[in-house]
């Protein structure tokens, strides 16, 4: 009888520290996960988490979308981030100094998007100037104003707009293009159109490529690549960085394999050396392997069809992890509002676009 009266004691002396230690440790839950909210003046700050990266001040999206009425699909194989706030849509590629905003491209820092762990994170700078978020530090910690916090809203103009849908639109729409390479025939060899496999990274090809044996012009590292139209330099790769070796590009390729599609960060790095333009109706261009920029060429510059924005390369390419010089051409996507120009378009009403346009 003693000896149960005694189990009876210990067992209710360890639940009793058991349920101390729970409620103890469940305020301390409490205190870590909800939001710190203060009253400044008339407005409502929230406390968020963040870390310094160098002098970049980055909050974690997780915890942007908890504090505010944000919706956002980070894709961690694609390392691409779809975010919502308010009617703003926004689509960022990790490593790529450009964001989508609405279809349209703005330049952004390479450090407003990063990827840290399995986390994504984004730059106090980028939420003030792209989201228009109020957030400031004081006694080491961050707030955000939350005092009016816009819903995201469907914003079906942003998918209606980029969808040209029939040649007839993208001819309209493309028409004010010229050849990025003067006296070049347009490459209509089927390997080289849109659409077509790329087996070698588990995908297709997004562009057309102007080789110097099938457009009539001699190609080196010494072809200019002019900017086709009146347009906004959103990304210019002076800084790019080539891969180290085959061996580095191999392993790139090799989680393409593993997915069965070319993840978007793997895509970019493949497009070498790039220059992207945004026209003033919508339409886009990445300018791809290229050997060079223009020391004068700048992001934010205005071009015309007579500005010279690059010279034929093969960055990206397997001739230039060889060393060998093999390769050389110029890639060319055409995008309208984020989509690229010839969805929906067969392969004939590709070539008939082509034709239109790129014929002297």
């Amino acid at each position: 009888m003693k000896k149960l009266l005694l189990c009876l004691a210990c067992m209710m002396f360890i639940f009793g520290c058991e349920s101390s230690y729970f409620r103890n440790h469940s305020n301390e839950l409490k205190q870590e996960t909800s939001e710190k909210k203060e009253k400044m003046g008339n407005e409502t700050w929230t406390e968020i988490p963040f870390k310094n990266d160098g002098e970049v001040v980055l909050i974690p999206v997780e915890s942007l979308i908890k504090t505010t009425k944000a919706k956002a699909n980070f894709d961690e194989i694609n390392k691409t981030l779809m975010l919502h706030s308010g009617e703003y849509q926004f689509y960022l590629i990790d490593t790529v100094p450009v964001v989508q905003k609405n279809g349209l491209l703005l330049p952004i820092a390479t450090e407003d998007f990063k990827i840290i762990g399995d986390e994504a994170w984004l730059s106090v700078a980028f939420l003030q100037e792209k989201l228009g978020l109020m957030v400031k530090t004081q006694n080491d910690k961050t707030f955000i104003n939350t005092s009016k916090i816009i819903e995201p809203k469907i914003n079906n103009e942003v998918t209606e707009l980029s969808y040209l849908g029939s040649v007839e639109n993208v001819i309209e729409i493309m028409d004010i293009l010229e050849s990025p390479i003067k006296g070049a025939q347009v490459d209509t060899i089927r390997s080289h159109l849109p659409g077509a496999k790329r087996a070698y990274r588990n995908g297709v090809h997004e562009g057309m490529d102007w080789y110097g044996f099938s457009t009539g012009v001699p190609m080196n590292e010494q072809t200019k690549v002019f900017a086709m139209a009146d347009g906004i330099v959103v990304r210019a790769d002076h800084e790019y960085k080539r891969y180290s070796s085959k061996e580095e590009r191999n392993q790139e390729l090799g989680i393409a394999a593993e997915v069965g599609f070319t993840p978007a960060y793997i895509l970019d790095r493949l497009r070498g050396r790039q220059v992207w333009i945004q026209y003033e109706n919508g339409l886009q261009a990445r300018f791809a392997h290229l050997d060079r920029i223009p020391e004068e060429l700048q992001v934010g510059d205005g071009v015309s069809a007579e500005t010279i924005i690059g010279y034929v390369g093969n960055t990206g390419t397997s001739g230039d992890v060889k060393g060998d010089r093999t390769e050389l051409h110029l890639h060319l996507d055409l995008l309208y509002r984020g989509e690229l120009f010839w969805k929906g378009l067969t392969e004939k009403e590709i070539e008939k676009v082509l034709k239109t346009i790129f014929t002297n």
